[in-house]
């Protein structure tokens, strides 16, 4: 099985994310191609998982934020809730679900593409949401694009196996070799991590038991259309099968892009199913021999340059067989397409679905399979990528009659000719049997690829980005519950007016820069264009409590900066705050330094001698007339010089001493009460 589904394997939830997937059916079930509904959400990176995050029974999915985990939560139905992030180190390349802590609660480990840290796990609480990242070291010094949980030691904690390919972090770059395997303790922290060198790359890893010995093994699809095969000992440690090659002549640049762990041929052995995407556009299937080996590959072959890089194993329509569902990287004649299986290792040929709109320019991708409404049906759930990328979640309505196909929609506002501001906002009717719609808007009537909007949404209206002051046309079609597209509305055209710039964050400065604690400084945000209607919201944040500011600070409308207080508080030792204002994924950021409250001295000065004479200090603060005393408060480490009006001498004694002897000054630093008498010449 592939990562999503090893995980699932281990987990109580596995009755819920598997239901159906192994099912062997009614003997007599009709061999026909399944069906699905589709719903449409935003994209979730290039790879996802599904698993029971909030412990309801139904299958939830996290995928890939830029720098986060994106976590979807079941409504209950095989729909999904809004969108909720969690941060980890850096930039994201895959994911696995896993109790690794103990607490019965699933987790989540993302692998992170950073030279210092490769993971960042987020501890599940057991109601769909996470605490903040624990990061771990970049052991490897590599990428790391795949990863599995699964419990190698069979000690009933879960590990993780990371893969890599590449390391470009500096020049020159270095191709990878190595998986790391990472123990785990049962409580959210893992035994140092062990580079195992496999001599080649990895894409994707499934986890098995090829030779039946009840130790967890690893299959690891590689480049020029190679699959290694890792038999365990049961300490996470293994023994490297011979490499297997599934295209021997011309495959350079034949790189295996996924590969899955299934009995195709219901002999209680497993197989596997490998994706040959790269430059050959085949499915590999090799059935096993029970003892680490394998039979000679069936190649699947395309028609044409379809490209199927990922695949998902499961009986979709319900014949008692496991099919095949394939992504397809080149989406032309369809996103994905169904093999289904023939119950002996082989399949019949492929039937396509969500074949996209002329000139789309969209593929599948990630691909993964799991039983989202609880019906016994197995569901799917399928990364889109290209020119409008977005996340689709197939339900298998397999045997219910298909919906009504939509009429084509009115539309309603711009209407046609229309110069509308911007941002442009689009409103048609609504259909009856439509559950979504697609608009496209582009800067030719005939809608020739690259589209500029190429959007599904779920009401029937829309706010479009800003737009080129220049013709533009738009046109929208209904989408049924299964997926399938009506006939598209008329075609309207409109001039949007030209947009106003788009402001946004410029610089950050406070003033003044060093403060001493308990005193405030002024904050300063400056926008690169005027503030919108509504003002343009910058958020602020302090590092340290030494220094507060306010959550966040509103430019005006029409103004290109505002300001705000920086509140300190008292410190005893020097303190660098970092002050950081964010929006529209814009950072800046200015340092405040608190100084701590000086510590002073007291100066104490007599002045005798010549009459109408002064003694008076640098700096400032003492002015004492012969014949009479002063005192004034300094710095302590303050160098203080004392002298006579008219630049007469004097004969100092004291702090300051000139050892009887006349001088015009006498220069001295205070670190304490001092005192001193001059006698004025």
């Amino acid at each position: 099985m592939k990562y999503a589904l090893s995980v699932r394997s281990a987990l109580a939830v596995a009755v819920v994310l598997l239901a159906g997937l192994v099912s062997l059916g009614p003997a007599d079930a009709a061999t026909t191609a399944p069906t699905f509904s589709r719903s449409d959400y935003q994209q979730l990176g290039n790879n996802h998982v599904a698993a029971d995050f909030n412990g309801d029974g139904k299958a939830d999915i996290a995928g890939q934020g830029a720098q986060s985990a994106a976590v979807l939560l079941n409504a209950g139905d095989g729909t999904f809730g809004a969108r909720a992030e969690y941060a980890v180190a850096d930039f994201t390349q895959d994911l696995a679900a896993a109790d690794f802590n103990g607490d019965a609660a699933l987790d989540l480990m993302v692998t992170i593409n950073n030279p210092q840290t490769s993971l960042s796990l987020l501890t599940g609480k057991g109601d769909g949401t996470f605490n903040a990242a624990i990061n771990f070291p970049n052991t490897s010094g590599l990428d790391a694009p795949t990863i599995v949980a699964t419990d190698l030691n069979n000690d009933g904690k879960s590990d993780v196996v990371v893969g890599h390919q590449i390391a470009c972090f500096t020049a020159p770059c270095v191709v990878g070799r190595t998986i790391s395997v990472m123990l785990g303790n049962g409580n959210g922290t893992f035994q140092p991590s062990r580079e195992i060198d496999i001599g080649t790359e990895s894409a994707k890893i499934a986890v098995g038991d090829f030779n039946r010995d009840g130790i967890k093994d690893l299959s690891i699809a590689s480049s020029r259309a190679r699959v290694v095969n890792l038999l365990g000992i049961g300490d996470g440690t293994f023994i490297q099968q011979p490499t297997l090659t599934l295209i021997a002549e011309n495959n350079l640049g034949m790189d295996a892009t996924d590969v899955d762990v299934a009995d195709f041929n219901r002999d209680a052995i497993e197989d596997l199913v490998v994706a040959v995407a790269l430059n050959g556009s085949k499915t590999a299937v090799l059935l096993g021999n029970g003892n680490g080996t394998f039979g000679q590959p069936l190649l699947l072959q395309e028609p044409g340059l379809r490209v199927p890089q990922f695949q998902a194993v499961a009986d979709y329509n319900l014949d008692g067989f496991l099919d095949l569902a394939l992504s397809l990287g080149n989406g032309t004649d369809g996103l994905m397409e169904i093999r289904n299986g023939n119950g002996d290792g082989t399949f019949q040929t492929p039937v396509m679905f969500l074949v996209p709109p002329s000139g789309s320019s969209i593929g599948g991708f990630a691909i993964i399979p799991a039983d989202f409404n609880a019906d016994g049906k197995v569901d799917l759930a399928l990364g889109v990528v290209g020119a409008a990328p977005s996340f689709a979640v197939l339900r298998n309505t397999t045997g219910v009659t298909p919906p009504p196909t939509p009429a084509a929609p009115a539309l309603l506002t711009p209407a046609q000719g229309a110069s509308p501001p911007q941002p442009v906002f689009f409103d048609w009717s609504d259909v009856t049997a439509a559950t979504s719609y697609r608009i496209q808007i582009d800067d030719s009537s005939t809608f020739t690829a690259p589209i500029v909007v190429n959007q599904v949404v779920t009401a029937s209206q829309f706010t479009a980005p800003v737009l080129g002051a220049q013709q533009h046309w738009w046109r929208v079609q209904g989408i049924n519950s299964a997926g399938t597209a009506g006939a598209w509305s008329t075609v309207r055209q409109f001039t949007p007016q030209a947009a106003a710039p788009t402001p946004a964050l410029s610089a950050l400065s406070v003033s003044p820069s060093t403060v001493v604690g308990g005193n405030g400084s002024q904050g300063t945000v400056t926008l690169t264009a005027a503030a919108p209607s509504g003002g343009f919201v910058v958020a602020l944040s302090s590092s340290s409590t030494s220094a507060t500011v306010p959550a966040s600070v509103t430019v005006p409308a029409g103004a290109t900066s505002a300001g705000f207080t920086v509140s300190t508080s008292p410190v005893t030792t020097s303190t660098a705050v970092t002050i950081t204002s964010s929006a529209g994924g814009i950072t800046r950021t200015a340092t405040l330094t608190v100084t701590p409250q000086p510590v002073t001295a007291t100066l104490t000065v007599t002045a005798t001698g010549r009459s109408g004479e002064s003694i008076t200090s640098t700096p400032a603060g003492i002015n004492v007339p012969v014949g009479s005393s002063g005192s004034a408060s300094f710095a302590v480490g303050t160098t203080i010089t004392l002298r006579a009006t008219n630049n007469r001498d004097v004969v100092w004694s004291g702090t300051c001493s000139s050892g009887g002897n006349k001088t015009k000054t006498c220069t001295f630093t205070i670190n304490g009460s001092a005192t001193v008498t001059a006698n004025v010449q």
